[in-house]
């Protein structure tokens, strides 16, 4: 039996009485091809049943279509274990959808202890989700000369291109609306581990601190969790050093989480320990999720919107492997979600 013949660029081009060379632009996206063009070219394509040989076209550009996602560094959490929160996800799935739409699939990079691990993987770039503060899983990445773009702040001296909110602003606008609400003893429960936003926001809260004259409860050099290598160890940390610091003989009037999922736990210390939220403490977390809004009370954060995040950086990270330099952006946006956690006019 024989087979029908497939379609080529040629094909195409004929039937739409137009340039090889301009069905080539039309059909990439490329070139300067007018819209009416564009489309009945598309049109054409369809109806003849063409598909580009994408194989081809990767041979010829060097390029492999696919971007790779690192979530925060293997000696933390697993990648299964941050995409149990709810922030890792939307991340995920907006950088997915993204590189869809610029013609790439997306690569969810494997946990593994040594970063040249990387260099068997063939990627056209990588995102890099919450990096250390230097992340030697980038160092590798310039040594192979694939572009990186940090999703969240990233060491200048490691990236071409961040794309973040503004730490400094919303740690002290969460700050400036615990002390409203007449916190004058926050309690930061920072997980200690080495990723530049953890860093950025214990930074900005010690600088707050000596521009406020307050004595801040958190070192310069947070201590790390010890031991926690799942969500649910990380939980039972918070949980537990919240207990401590309110059965103290100093207790905080007010706790603040930079750890997705913690702010609940310390509630529930809260609770547990007969203490009324927000009459007796404040509980806010820097940023928002789900779990926030189901917890007793619902609790302040902030929306960091990851989804733009994502989405910025995808496109960010397409241009500089165009060759391209990406659109300047100002930091991504971010707003303060008042609830009954601090606000105690939302409370019966």
């Amino acid at each position: 039996m024989s087979m029908p013949n497939t379609p080529t660029l040629r094909d195409v081009a004929s039937a739409a009485g137009v340039a090889v060379s301009t069905v080539s632009y039309a059909l990439n996206g490329k070139g300067r091809v007018d819209a009416a063009t564009r489309t009945r070219v598309q049109e054409v394509a369809d109806r003849l049943g063409y598909r580009a040989n994408r194989s081809a076209q990767n041979l010829r550009t060097g390029r492999t279509a696919t971007l790779g996602l690192m979530l925060p560094a293997p000696d933390q959490l697993s990648s299964a274990e941050y995409l149990n929160f709810d922030w890792y996800g939307r991340v995920a799935t907006a950088a997915t959808q993204a590189a869809f739409h610029g013609d790439h699939s997306l690569l969810l990079l494997p946990s593994m202890k040594d970063p040249n691990g990387l260099r068997r993987i063939e990627m056209d770039g990588v995102l890099v989700v919450d990096p250390m503060t230097h992340d030697p899983r980038v160092d590798v990445l310039k040594k192979i000369g694939i572009p990186a773009v940090a999703v969240g702040p990233g060491n200048p001296d490691q990236f071409e291109w961040s794309i973040s909110p503004d730490l400094v602003a919303t740690t002290e606008t969460l700050l400036n609306h615990l002390t409203e609400q007449g916190a004058t003893d926050i309690l930061i429960l920072n997980p200690g581990m080495g990723s530049a936003w953890t860093r950025a926001t214990n930074t900005a809260y010690l600088e707050w601190c000596r521009t406020h004259g307050v004595t801040p409860r958190a070192a310069d050099e947070p201590t790390p969790f010890e031991g926690v290598d799942t969500v649910e160890k990380m939980v039972a940390t918070a949980y537990a050093l919240t207990h401590e610091a309110l059965t103290s003989e100093n207790p905080p009037d007010a706790i603040l989480s930079v750890i997705l999922g913690c702010a609940p736990a310390a509630a529930r210390a809260a609770l547990d320990l007969g203490l009324s939220i927000p009459g007796n403490v404040l509980i806010a977390q820097d940023s928002d999720e789900p779990a926030l809004l189901t917890a007793d009370p619902p609790i302040t954060a902030v929306d960091f919107f990851p989804e733009e995040q994502a989405t910025l950086a995808v496109n960010a990270l397409l241009a500089l492997i165009d060759g391209d330099v990406p659109a300047v952006q100002s930091h991504t946006r971010s707003e303060l979600r008042v609830r009954a956690s601090t606000a105690r006019s939302l409370t019966p």
